[in-house]
């Protein structure tokens, strides 16, 4: 199987590590056109520079995902400098308030969440779709988790808020798939990030548990394979095989990539 990808212009948002960060690493890999993002400049300005080592065409830009404007001004970069926009990768951090049960949270709380992972979402799907649609091919992915078909109490923001996304990417699959435009949501399982770590690193304070104990017991023995997920080899590969054409028939849905963490059918 020859995937060739080369050439197509991708946009990940909140990639200057972690999940975000892999993804865009492998697109660069396949010789792809790249802008990263992050709020943080120095950021960018730290991971371009490592990512050039990969490939040369990788560019960023600063942009706070609960911000309409910001993603304006992000996507208007990204058409700007790559001359179009072919796949969209829309990733995000956690909210501040994260890990946290339903009624620790405050309607703040509920309202930044659902800009971080709901209305960006939304907002950044209306800036592309055009352009995609005008070149009758594109790719739109969604990240998310395998706990929206399992939720879990700790992550009530995110299971919530990052929910609807799974009717989004089946509504706009009806919307865009005449003009070759795959919408689809990535369920993500565990992986090992920095991110990951802070998230637990707080709940294991908020219970009185060592992380590591914490990590063991709520992360890897609930894995059936044992281990965490590889971010560049196994999730990055799963984004490039479904931007190639030999995946322009999986459209609208939901993918789970876990190790067989989920327990739901």
């Amino acid at each position: 199987m020859n995937i060739n990808i080369s050439g197509k212009r991708v946009l990940v948002t909140a990639s200057t590590e972690g999940i975000g960060r892999g993804i865009a690493e492998a697109f660069l890999r396949e010789g792809c056109n790249v802008v990263i993002s992050s709020r943080n400049k120095d950021k960018i300005e730290k991971a371009i520079l490592e990512m050039r080592k990969i490939g040369p065409s990788v560019w960023g830009f600063p942009a706070d995902l609960t911000d309409f404007k910001s993603l304006e001004e992000l996507v208007g970069y990204a058409l700007k400098i790559m001359n179009g926009i072919d796949i969209l990768v829309v990733n995000s951090g956690n909210p501040p308030k994260e890990p946290s049960y339903f009624f620790e949270n405050t309607m703040e709380d509920w309202e930044y969440a659902t800009k971080l992972y709901l209305l960006s979402a939304i907002k950044l799907t209306n800036l592309v779709y055009q352009y995609m649609k005008a070149q009758r091919w594109g790719r739109i992915f969604f990240l998310s988790s395998w706990t929206i078909k399992e939720p879990q109490r700790i992550f009530s923001l995110a299971d919530i808020t990052r929910a609807p996304l799974i009717q989004m990417a089946k509504l706009l699959s009806k919307e865009l798939g005449e003009y070759n435009v795959n919408v689809n949501v990535i369920l993500m399982g565990s992986f090992e990030t920095e991110g990951a770590k802070r998230s637990l690193k707080k709940y294991a304070e908020k219970v009185g548990q060592p992380l590591d104990v914490i990590w063991k017991r709520e992360v890897i023995s609930q894995i059936p394979i044992g281990r965490t997920g590889d971010i560049k080899n196994e999730l990055g590969s799963l984004l490039v095989f479904l931007s190639s054409d030999y995946a322009g028939y999986i459209n609208g849905t939901s993918i789970l990539i876990d190790g067989g963490m989920s327990r739901a059918i």
